[in-house]
């Protein structure tokens, strides 16, 4: 299993990079830019299990889930806004994985809220008859006739893998930011910046308005 240093580790996860303790912490199997693996968020930031065994135990016997599927790989990497199930005791607890002060953090939800996740759409692919296939950001596919275009968000049922509402990514629409020095932070969006190559993104935040790049933000509403 792959470790790496934690003065090395990305800056958005959860524990203090220098201090007592361990030296190394466990990255995800994939995606580790974008995610934080299952191993790290059960033992070093809930303390639920001591050991890689112990998470190991939990992930074998089903009894972690990540977005309403149950994944048996410690390793695996947990996305922002996706949504861990743990039922490790007497009582199913759910979780949201949260930007809070620039850095991951899992927040507290009810089961009512754990069966929808928001994803940012990041291609589309026109197939034969007219199908249209929806790509995601944490590597899910689906075929639609939902219109989309990308860069809008969707709001998955994960209960029962369908696609639901999609969130346009337009002058008005409410965003988070989940990448840069703006991580955690909710505002609006407010017009566009052309660029030579591409466009930022303006949106208006607390304390000010500031142009962001297409990859920072993520339509929430």
């Amino acid at each position: 299993m792959a470790h790496i240093k934690k003065t090395k580790m990305p800056k958005t996860w959860p524990v203090p990079r220098k201090g007592r303790g361990k030296r190394f912490v466990a990255v995800p199997s994939h995606n580790v830019g974008k995610g934080i693996s299952l191993l790290f968020l059960i033992r070093d930031v809930l303390g639920i299990a001591k050991t890689r065994k112990e998470v190991k135990h939990m992930t074998l016997n089903g009894m972690v889930k990540i977005n309403n599927k149950v994944r048996h790989d410690e390793n695996f990497p947990v996305n922002v806004l996706d949504i861990l199930n743990l039922n490790a005791g007497k009582e199913n607890k759910y979780y949201r994985l949260a930007i809070v002060n620039k850095k991951f953090s899992l927040v507290d939800i009810d089961a009512k809220e754990a069966d929808s996740k928001i994803v940012k759409i990041v291609g589309k692919k026109v197939l034969s008859e007219g199908k249209v296939q929806m790509n995601l950001r944490d590597g899910q596919n689906f075929l639609t006739k939902v219109k989309f275009s990308v860069g809008d968000s969707v709001v998955l049922d994960t209960k029962n893998d369908k696609v639901g509402k999609v969130l346009g990514l337009k002058k008005g629409a409410k965003v988070e930011i989940i990448l840069g020095k703006h991580a955690g932070e909710k505002g609006e969006l407010v017009g566009f910046e052309e660029l030579i190559r591409g466009r930022n993104y303006e949106v208006k935040l607390e304390h000010g308005l500031v142009s962001l790049p297409y990859k920072t933000i993520l339509v929430v509403g």
